[in-house]
């Protein structure tokens, strides 16, 4: 029984650069200066008759609308950097985010123009007037920010770290890195005490390192790269399985196809991994 390769990958890593604090500076500073500087300089979408409410308060309600702007992405974007140190974002949630932002500015927009207006326009009417305002007057600096900071991303990007995609670091438990191996030259990972033993193949020959590690630390290394946990102490290399055997005894084992090695495998791991296959 051979190994399929795993079809569904996930969606590309947001660059690093777009959750660093100066990058929030940008997207904190940039829209609200842009939005003041469209709406007084060219006033779309009857802008000027809806802020001046027929007393002069132009200037005043737009200055105004451009603190709250200012407000509610210095709240979101020192969320958004305490969240992205944690947690690295994928493309799809960074733009849900961002939807989330503009939509949250567009209701403290409406409910400042309610206050000031009387409430003389229904309060969701005036959410539906500021979505309008947010997007499509902020989405050009949003836009044009994330473009500059994608291509700075890349043009940083090193070399060397895109050749190694396919390889893993691993990291001992003090955070450092010990060794570099290509995903599809480890064999199996077994867990020794307070180490964990990596086999891999070198020049056709099998190797093994001991790293300090956990088998739950090394994980989120292993599992996208098609590792499988087959008992608490082992993982295996799906690329690697020839067989998936079950003795008189009902014990499962995995046979490599490297020098005929057998991997034990967990009784209520062998549905899942026979499926994998």
């Amino acid at each position: 029984m051979s190994a399929k390769p795993q079809s569904a990958t996930p969606l590309k890593k947001v660059p690093q650069i777009f959750g660093t604090f100066s990058f929030q500076l940008w997207y904190i500073l940039l829209p609200a200066y842009f939005f003041f500087f469209m709406v007084t300089v060219y006033r779309p979408f009857g802008m000027e008759e809806a802020l001046d409410m027929g007393r002069g308060l132009f200037y005043f309600n737009t200055t105004m609308l451009m603190c709250i702007i200012l407000v509610c992405l210095l709240l979101l974007r020192l969320l958004f950097w305490g969240i992205f140190r944690n947690t690295q974002r994928n493309w799809l949630g960074y733009f849900f985010w961002c939807f989330g932002e503009l939509s949250v500015i567009a209701y403290f927009m409406a409910l400042y123009l309610c206050l000031m207006g009387g409430a003389i326009t229904p309060y969701f009417t005036q959410v539906a007037i500021c979505l309008q305002y947010s997007f499509l007057i902020l989405i050009y600096p949003y836009f044009g920010i994330t473009v500059v900071s994608a291509l700075i991303a890349y043009r940083m990007a090193d070399p060397e770290e895109e050749v190694a995609k396919d390889h893993i670091r691993f990291v001992d438990s003090n955070n450092q890195v010990r060794i570099v191996l290509a995903a599809k030259s480890i064999l199996f990972i077994r867990a020794e005490d307070n180490y964990v033993k990596i086999h891999y193949l070198d020049n056709n020959r099998v190797k093994d390192y001991l790293l300090r590690a956990t088998m739950n630390s090394i994980a989120p290394l292993v599992e996208p790269h098609g590792l499988f946990r087959c008992q608490r102490s082992w993982f295996v290399n799906l690329a690697h399985i020839v067989a998936l055997r079950k003795d008189p005894d009902d014990m499962y084992t995995v046979e490599l196809d490297t020098d005929g090695i057998s991997i034990p495998v967990s009784r209520a791991l062998y549905r899942e991994l026979s499926a994998r296959l």
